[in-house]
């Protein structure tokens, strides 16, 4: 089953074939923008609000109803379609067994002042990770959460690399993304009266045995590095997960998940019995 609408044909050197490339090569240009493919991924990044500036579809690789559907669907809403042969989406696509769709999605920066902070509040910020596949599940993971932002300082990796959209299946669409410095992440958590709390293997407090306040920013380190200097001297606590190996057996994603999940549960359970364990140890806003 092929698509009806295959779109305007597009060679190599069309202007968005060029910058569906540049933006895989992650680097090649300083345009915002990512590059998204596959008909489950791009239908996952509408779900959170993305806005496709130009679809590319090759025809002959369109035969799945999901594939179809979405590309009917797109063209419906007046997306620019791209038609491209085999052999140029084969050069684009970094996907085994592609679908034949692919798009450039609009990626808008946020700044730190455009972040809203609820009375509970959970913000994860993200220092020097490198590997992307962590960077979109921990994206991911505030999404789940309802995290107001995740804030990227010493970044490695850019938020629009592919393989970060791809992890976060498509939540870096709806989570505010702030890349930062640390000393104007540290201000503005300060000033937002966010507890600052520090995922560290070294530390001797439990993270499930730490008080938690209304607005709590969750720092993690760079997978090789850990936790840098400057967080472990900002941190209100640094908190550790108890292990039983020999070696710190969570990567920055999983060990990451369960801060995260731990800070909201404390959260709902708070918001769902007011008055119970909302003391403002922590500094965080009483109001």
């Amino acid at each position: 089953m092929q698509a009806h609408h295959p779109g305007i044909p597009a060679g190599p050197n069309h202007p968005w074939v060029r910058r569906y490339r540049d933006l895989v090569a992650d680097g090649r240009t300083s345009e915002p923008g990512v590059a998204v493919e596959g008909a489950g991924l791009l239908e996952a990044a509408l779900g959170h609000g993305a806005v496709l500036e130009a679809v590319l579809v090759c025809p002959e690789l369109v035969r799945t109803d999901r594939a179809v559907g979405l590309v009917d669907r797109l063209d419906g809403d007046g997306v620019p379609l791209l038609q491209v042969s085999e052999k140029t989406f084969a050069r684009l696509s970094r996907r085994d067994g592609p679908d034949g769709v692919a798009a450039v999605a609009g990626l808008a920066p946020t700044a730190l002042q455009d972040v809203d902070l609820a009375r509970y509040a959970r913000v994860v910020v993200l220092d020097g990770l490198e590997l992307p596949g962590n960077v979109g599940s921990l994206v991911r993971c505030a999404s789940a959460i309802g995290a107001a932002a995740v804030l990227c300082t010493g970044a490695r990796v850019r938020v629009s690399n592919p393989l970060i959209v791809k992890a976060s299946v498509g939540a870096v669409f709806s989570v505010p993304i702030v890349t930062t410095s640390e000393e104007e992440a540290l201000g503005w958590l300060l000033a937002n009266h966010v507890q600052v709390v520090a995922a560290d293997p070294a530390a001797t407090t439990s993270y499930r045995d730490a008080h938690y306040s209304q607005r709590v920013a969750v720092v993690l380190g760079s997978e090789r590095y850990g936790l840098g200097r400057f967080w472990r001297n900002a941190a209100d606590e640094r908190l550790a997960i108890p292990m039983l190996g020999r070696v710190d057996s969570l990567n920055a994603g999983h060990a990451g998940a369960l801060f995260l999940f731990e800070v909201a549960h404390r959260h709902w359970s708070a918001e769902a019995s007011p008055g119970e364990g909302d003391t403002n140890r922590g500094g965080g806003p009483t109001g």
